[in-house]
């Protein structure tokens, strides 16, 4: 029971969350000038916190039990080796870090307001430029041969190429929707992905109690994918579980369903001439609305859970357990929008190009 209690502390501050966001987020929503700000300014916030989650270069991951113990000890492990990490630079290797973090931040407001079109060129030219930046003139006199500065360059270059690719293509796209569709398409997008979410965590939390106790009972040769594939779950965050990823798969196929939703038609398809009869009989039962709602439902479900487990991948090599404190019960704004970076690419491919 204690455990159980301990699971659904954190629901009281959800809650308070949830009660005072959605009815403002609902407000913004509603004019495209006002959307625009508000995930442009969740954007920025989160390209804040994106370099709070640098992976510490000298991290060690031998004490992995002392890591999964206390969620504080890991926030005080990793504020101490981020400041050592910036202590034992010179001026010139932190004056590099902020020149790699402001070309970050630059080119990702660059690429929400571009055309999607040109998306490759743009991405190409950051990989180049964030390379070239340690051997611009003015770095020169940094020790770039140095072992640990290496690692360090390449560690936080790798972060901030997978930044771009992550959360600044998530952001175009999302934004794009707002653009294309409007409030109708992104208010689809945002409740059947953050139902999703809370699927996911309701069943998670319900069933994880009931799982542990099936393994204490025994397990079978069978059971060893599974095991396998928790093993991979529990690699990238101790917190996600089985359950959890089935709450989230039936949750959006229902969440889709119960809201109206219209999705464009296909009558010509309907009406192909040369079509068999059975053909044009499995047409039908594939364009029939519902069956639409269940796949969209279905395909932005597995788009969130993998965006989270991306995210959830960056916190762990971290060594974080929430990219930021501004959304009390939830983390950082990143946490909440991690599932939406890959579910947008997916919205807008799926129903409006």
């Amino acid at each position: 029971m204690a455990n159980m209690a301990t699971a659904w502390k954190d629901v009281p501050r959800r809650l308070l969350t949830i009660t005072i966001g959605v009815p403002v987020i609902i407000l913004l929503l509603r004019r495209t000038i006002t959307s625009w700000l508000f995930f442009q300014g969740a954007h920025v916030l989160c390209l804040v916190e994106w370099r709070s989650l640098l992976p510490p270069t000298n991290y060690d991951d031998t004490d992995k039990d002392a890591q999964d113990k206390s969620n504080a000890n890991l926030v005080e492990i990793n504020n101490r080796l981020h400041q050592a990490l910036l202590a034992k630079d010179d001026k010139s290797s932190s004056l590099i870090s902020k020149c790699i973090f402001y070309t970050f931040c630059i080119y990702s407001v660059l690429i929400t307001i571009i055309p999607t079109s040109t998306l490759p060129l743009v991405l190409l030219s950051f990989g180049v430029v964030i390379r070239f930046i340690p051997h611009l003139p003015v770095y020169q006199s940094t020790q770039i041969s140095s072992q640990s500065n290496i690692s360090s360059y390449c560690m936080e270059m790798q972060h901030y190429q997978f930044g771009i690719i992550y959360l600044s293509i998530g952001f175009h796209y999302i934004l794009s929707i707002c653009k294309v569709g409007g409030w109708i398409h992104i208010r689809i997008l945002l409740f059947i992905v953050w139902m999703s979410d809370t699927g996911a965590l309701i069943l998670g939390r319900l069933m994880t109690k009931k799982v542990k106790k099936d393994d204490d009972d025994g397990a079978s040769k069978s059971d060893e994918n599974r095991d396998k594939f928790v093993s991979f779950l529990k690699s990238i965050s101790p917190g996600k579980t089985v359950p959890g990823l089935l709450g989230a798969i039936i949750t959006g196929p229902l969440s889709a369903l119960v809201y109206q939703i219209s999705l464009p038609s296909s009558s010509s398809v309907l009406e192909c001439d040369t079509c068999s009869s059975t053909t044009q009989q499995l047409l039908q039962y594939y364009y029939n609305p519902i069956t639409q709602k269940i796949i969209l439902g279905l395909l932005l479900s597995l788009a969130g859970i993998i965006g989270d487990l991306a995210e959830s991948s960056v916190k762990r090599m971290s060594n974080k357990k929430d990219s930021g404190g501004l959304l009390p019960g939830h983390g950082g704004i990143v946490d909440r929008f991690d599932s939406l970076f890959v579910a947008g690419v997916v919205y807008y491919y799926w129903v409006l190009a």
